[in-house]
């Protein structure tokens, strides 16, 4: 009978876990399960090569952020339409939008031969011809008191109508019988309004020439930041044409006004000026942060800092009795300025964290780490 009871009580140790064996197993189990964290070892000379840097990281303030979308567009006073000076054929040669241009350089020349009344410049240039040499010689038969003094001043008058006019059509300068259209500042062309052959009135856009000197950010903020908006003291923003953060209290930049009414879309315009250091594109959209003067105290790091897996964030902390072994950290971040970001949980005052290189240090932990262990060597 006892024979016969001895499996049966061992097969029911094994199902209910009570066995030496499977709590041996438990107590293995849950010490890996303390020992959960990832640790990677990099050797010193490695980290020197990959760049790898880290930072003691410490609370401190960090500005509150709202984060929204914006655009650059050029600044007030940088960028003027050109205009024809009176009806025409325009020619603009070679000329084509991005050109560069000098302030005085030629845009367009503009020909009337053939159009309408005809050449409009030949006429002015005939007209004060005439006026000129009847001018002259009214001059000398007044010195001889042939002609009276109001003749006199009638052909000057006449005269000075007639060189307005001539220097209005060819103030620019001609070439042979069409008015050249100067540009009026430095810069580059923005935008042609017309083409070759085409025909304009006098005072008909030709093109928008922009120095390009000072650009302006826009920004739209949601109305349920406007009572944060008069705290707004700065702003970066990213382009989608690379990863570079900008502030713009370091391109000279500041806070021009904001709307005080929502624009009908729930958003309510910010506006900036800046410097234009040659890299930003006028016209595109950004990403925006702006910073307002509140704060609180937190610890960040930089965004290149934080590393994602699977929609889970990480920073790499280094181990304070070894400097070539570093703990891959889980952490939850908070709303990012565009440089840096805050981190909630995961990290604590004084510990180290990779700051650069982070991604190297994730490549060694997943090429290094060989299956069923822990550790790279």
């Amino acid at each position: 009978m006892r024979k016969a009871l001895f499996p049966i009580l061992a097969f029911c140790a094994v199902l209910t876990g009570c066995g030496p064996h499977e709590q041996g197993f438990e107590h293995e189990s849950e010490h890996r399960h303390e020992h959960s964290h990832d640790h990677i070892e990099v050797s010193p000379e490695r980290q020197e090569k990959l760049g790898i840097r880290v930072e003691t990281v410490s609370e401190a303030p960090f500005s509150e952020v709202i984060r929204t979308s914006g655009q650059i567009v050029s600044s007030v006073g940088d960028e003027m339409t050109v205009v024809a000076k009176s009806e025409g054929i325009v020619s603009l040669g070679s000329l084509g939008e991005g050109s560069p241009v000098a302030k005085g350089a030629r845009i367009a020349t503009l020909s009337t031969r053939g159009v309408g009344s005809g050449d409009k410049i030949a006429k002015a240039r005939i007209t004060l011809e005439t006026a000129r040499k009847e001018y002259e010689r009214d001059r000398q038969l007044r010195e001889n008191n042939i002609v009276s003094e109001s003749h006199l001043d009638q052909s000057r008058l006449a005269y000075e109508h007639a060189r307005v006019e001539y220097e209005a059509l060819a103030a620019d300068g001609t070439a042979g019988d069409a008015v050249i259209i100067a540009s009026p500042l430095s810069g580059f062309v923005k935008n042609l309004i017309v083409g070759n052959g085409d025909y304009v009135e006098a005072g008909a856009p030709i093109a928008t020439v922009s120095s390009n000197r000072r650009l302006r950010l826009r920004a739209d903020v949601s109305e349920k930041y406007y009572h944060l908006i008069p705290q707004i003291r700065d702003a970066e923003f990213t382009t989608s044409y690379g990863d570079k953060a900008y502030r713009l209290s370091d391109l000279g930049g500041r806070l021009v006004s904001y709307g005080r009414a929502s624009d009908g879309d729930f958003y309510i315009p910010v506006i900036f000026d800046f410097d234009n250091r040659g890299d930003i594109v006028p016209g595109s959209y950004v990403d925006v942060y702006l910073r307002t003067a509140v704060s609180q105290n937190c610890i960040s790091v930089p965004l290149a800092a934080v590393v994602e897996d699977q929609g889970v964030h990480y920073v790499f902390v280094r181990e304070e009795d070894d400097n070539d072994c570093f703990e891959k950290r889980e952490v939850s971040l908070g709303q990012s300025d565009g440089s840096r970001v805050p981190i909630l949980e995961g990290l604590r005052n004084g510990e180290s964290v990779v700051v650069s290189g982070a991604v190297h240090v994730k490549l060694a932990g997943v090429t290094s780490v060989p299956a069923g262990h822990t550790h790279s060597h």
